[in-house]
């Protein structure tokens, strides 16, 4: 018989828990606090809360300044047990295999939307 997960179940593995986790993380290694981050990215300290916990998933928008502000990139915040990430270590599709294909191709997604917008940033008008 298959148990079913509650509602705590299903989050602590979800990626919003691992993007959380690694917030949070990743904030106290920086010696951040939540108030600290929460008026980097003007929000309040609850949203701060929420992103950490994995009950709210922050815009693409929000994750680029959380990204900024905690000097990572995107795809070190969405991968379990990673540090920030250094030239020794582990590749960015080494990262991706512990993931699922579903969050796998929510990551590949969020990272060609990303360079499609920087790209697009960086070039002229004309």
């Amino acid at each position: 018989m298959v148990k079913a997960m509650n509602k705590t179940e299903v989050l602590k593995g979800s990626l919003s828990a691992t993007l959380g986790r690694n917030v949070k993380k990743r904030r106290q290694e920086l010696g951040v606090t939540q108030s600290q981050l929460a008026q980097t990215l003007s929000v309040e300290v609850e949203t701060v809360s929420r992103y950490e916990r994995g009950t709210v998933a922050p815009s693409f928008a929000q994750l680029e300044k959380i990204c900024s502000a905690l000097q990572v990139p995107a795809w070190a915040l969405f991968s379990d047990g990673v540090d920030v990430p250094n030239t020794e270590g582990p590749s960015f599709g080494e990262q991706l295999k512990g993931l699922s294909a579903r969050d796998r191709e929510f990551v590949l997604s969020f990272v060609r939307n990303y360079v499609d917008h920087h790209q697009k940033a960086k070039k002229p008008d004309v």
